[in-house]
């Protein structure tokens, strides 16, 4: 099967659209099947996507109709679309030309697909409209897509010290709203170590300011961009401080615990279920540094509170929501496409 997946990201808009649906197309691949991007962001997804998966530039962004112009030029069987401007009229025109799975973080547009994804925590009680009753809801956290490097590490035991020895400050791939530097001079004081992530979108300048304030705090930072080893550096890490993005996720299947800051509108609905659901400390992103320092006191003299944030993480995102999904795309398309 040739599946095709509609995304974006980048520096601007940010990078997990093209993270996430790169779990799906990790899964795709490691079963045999054909896996292309068509993006308007080629060079960032090449910097996060599968090397195996082919990448097409698109023009626009909302304009659907040079997308369904390559679609017709190319044997398609499905379309996997991971991008806000794809509302109802880009869906049904897509939908037109192929079958479509859509992967929507809320409930803005009505929904003309087969298969729906909503992996988030909220999922279950948005309230959807769809014009097929025949849809394919995939909702809730058991259908998150997550990197199979994420799974495989969400099997394992995490690391336990009673006494907090390193931490992790992972603000996205481009830190929007560069609060890595205020982070850091929160930890400043702590006899431990922690890792400041500089992600694949940073500025020379942010990359700049982080390093000039690692030197300035008493704290071991370690400044590591875009590593590889990215994931068992937050599996290794006794707590850490993140947006409240896809990342978030990715942290509770690895038993991580979170000091959760919202940068963006649409992350508004994840760190609220995280604070209702007392998942994470949640801060606001204009907070002073005060609050990130009381935040990080919590959770280095509340061995409780990280033991058991670490054991409800893990019981509600297994890591397994990419298999999922790919077993909904197949089974769709044995019932429905002709062979």
């Amino acid at each position: 099967m040739h599946v095709t997946i509609r995304a974006d990201g980048g520096p601007e808009i940010g990078y997990g659209h093209l993270i996430r649906s790169s779990a799906l197309a990790e899964e795709l691949l490691t079963r045999g099947h054909t896996v292309s991007y068509v993006t308007t962001t080629p060079e960032h997804a090449a910097e996060v996507c599968p090397d195996a998966a082919e990448i097409t530039q698109l023009p626009s962004r909302t304009d659907v109709e040079p997308f369904v112009e390559w679609l017709d030029s190319t044997d398609v069987d499905f379309v996997f679309t991971d991008a806000y401007p794809v509302d109802t009229e880009y869906q049904r025109t897509v939908r037109d030309h192929t079958p479509l799975a859509v992967l929507q973080d809320d409930a803005r547009h009505t929904v003309c697909a087969d298969v729906f994804v909503n992996g988030n925590l909220y999922a279950e009680k948005l309230d959807y409209h769809c014009i097929d009753s025949a849809l394919r809801k995939c909702l809730g956290p058991s259908y998150l897509l997550l990197r199979r490097e994420v799974s495989e590490l969400a099997e394992q035991n995490p690391p336990w010290h009673e006494e907090p020895e390193r931490a992790i400050v992972t603000m996205g791939g481009s830190d929007t709203a560069n609060l890595t530097p205020k982070i850091l001079r929160a930890f400043d004081g702590r006899d431990f170590r922690v890792d400041a992530i500089v992600g694949p979108g940073f500025s020379e300048r942010q990359e700049q300011e982080i390093r000039q304030t690692a030197n300035e705090v008493s704290t071991e930072v370690a400044i590591v961009r875009n590593p590889e080893d990215l994931y068992k550096r937050m599996f290794a890490a006794d707590f850490a401080v993140s947006t409240s993005s896809s990342t978030t996720y990715e942290l509770l299947a690895l038993g991580t615990p979170i000091i959760s800051c919202p940068v963006a509108s649409n992350q508004e609905l994840i760190a609220s279920v995280l604070q209702e659901r007392n998942l994470a400390t949640v801060l606001e992103a204009d907070c002073p540094a005060a609050s990130f320092r009381d935040a990080i006191e919590l959770y280095l003299n509340q061995s409780v509170l990280r033991k058991e944030r670490r054991r409800t993480g893990r019981d509600l995102v297994d890591g397994k929501g990419a298999t999922r999904v790919c077993e909904e795309l197949l089974s769709y398309s044995n019932q429905n496409i002709e062979p």
